[in-house]
């Protein structure tokens, strides 16, 4: 059998999705039906977490490795340091549900090789995999040689940070301008909270009624990435564009919540056949 033929038989069949570590997330069952209603042919299921029934000397190898995910330093694309018995021991607990996760930034690479080889095992390529995470990730920038927050990262498995969605793209500059006047000024939490209060509706905050919406346009963009290995659109109007603006990420997933002419097309074709094309 040609090359050409082998990528032709490989068709996605499963979306496994993982819930985030806290169980008392939004509710993304509208974010997965919206999956299910494009690719009709796909059986896509909401898991546990990652972790959820393990223990024992597994979970303590995959607490060290998602310790040594840790960004310490932004400017370097490889962190260089041993974590400490409290960072492993945090994450151990984090893992067990013990702990609540949060305030730590994680190199998403590094994270989803220790997801990939700690909890997935060997993946296939009728399988789609995506993990939800209440987890801040980073990818390291070539352009500005720094780690950036990201709401997804595309790979095997994909992640979904739900805190990245709010702190990743950024606010409206005037937001940041007003902020630091306020700041240089002494301002205290409440005229902060004003501050915020003032732009409300030009990003998305935490407890937000539209993760949801947004959650399912990055769902969207990961299965993208298991088919194509390009998932991104350059309009701004389209599900799969790439925001890094609060209000860009607002307009594709929530004012305009459809797709382009473009990838309408490829959808409904990949609709049919959700052939794998890489």
């Amino acid at each position: 059998m040609t090359s050409s033929r082998k990528a032709q038989s490989k068709v996605l069949k499963r979306v496994e999705v993982y819930s985030s570590e806290d169980p008392a997330g939004p509710d993304l069952s509208p974010s997965l039906e919206s999956v299910r209603s494009l690719f009709p042919s796909v059986i896509v299921k909401l898991r546990p977490s990652v972790s959820r029934g393990m223990s024992g000397k597994k979970l303590e190898a995959a607490a060290l490795s998602v310790a040594q995910a840790r960004v310490k330093d932004p400017d370097k694309a490889e962190q260089d340091f041993e974590p400490m018995y409290g960072e492993v021991d945090y994450e151990l607990r984090a893992l067990q549900g013990e702990a609540k996760v949060g305030g730590v930034v994680y190199d998403g690479r590094l994270l989803a090789e220790a997801f990939r080889e700690h909890f997935l095992g060997s993946l296939s390529y009728d399988t789609a995999h995506v993990v939800l995470t209440d987890r801040l990730v980073t990818t390291f920038s070539r352009d500005d040689l720094r780690h950036h927050l990201r709401t997804l990262v595309c790979g095997f498995p994909s992640i979904v940070s739900l805190p990245g969605i709010v702190e990743a793209p950024a606010k409206p500059r005037e937001y940041y301008l007003m902020k630091q006047e306020l700041e240089m000024r002494g301002a205290g939490e409440l005229q902060l909270e004003r501050l915020k209060a003032s732009f409300s509706g030009r990003f998305i905050d935490y407890g937000d009624q539209r993760t949801p919406q947004i959650v399912s346009g990055l769902l969207l963009q990961a299965v993208m990435y298991h088919l194509t290995l390009d998932p991104f659109c350059e309009d701004s109007k389209c599900r799969l564009f790439n925001a890094h603006w609060q209000e860009d990420l607002i307009g594709s997933q929530v004012t305009s919540a459809a797709l382009c002419r473009k990838h309408t097309k490829q959808i409904s074709e990949l609709a049919k056949s959700p052939a794998i094309s890489w």
